[in-house]
Parts: C-alpha cells; sequence; structure tokens
C-alpha cells in the first residue's frame, strides 16, 4: 500500500497494531460498550486502509 511513501499509512498500520494487541484488546471483564468500541474502531480503522488502498489502485482487493 505504499507505506515508505508516507505517514498516513504507517500510523493507521501503527493504531491497528496496538488495537489488535491482545494486551489491549476487550476480556471477559470489559463491560458490552467497551467492546462495542474496540469492535468499532478496528472496523473505522480498516475502513479507511481499504479506501486508501483504492485511491491508490482503483479497485478493492
Amino acid at each position: 500500500m505504499g507505506a515508505d511513501e508516507g505517514t498516513e499509512v504507517r500510523t493507521l498500520t501503527r493504531k491497528g497494531c496496538m488495537l489488535i494487541d491482545p494486551s489491549n484488546r476487550p476480556t471477559e471483564r470489559t463491560p458490552a460498550f467497551g467492546a462495542f468500541v474496540c469492535l468499532r474502531d478496528v472496523a473505522l480503522l480498516a475502513r479507511r486502509l481499504l479506501w486508501i488502498y483504492t485511491e491508490r489502485n482503483g479497485r478493492a482487493p
């Protein structure tokens, strides 16, 4: 995706790694709303990365 061409993809990738890191993910003790917020953040990040990919390559994978 051209991670070395700009900082936007690198920043989003770094955020994604933090979101899916087991120490940051919701646990069985996390309230339902906390789990929802985490899943929403992951979905929004994935959507943003897909948008960047389609803008740069003209199509979805």
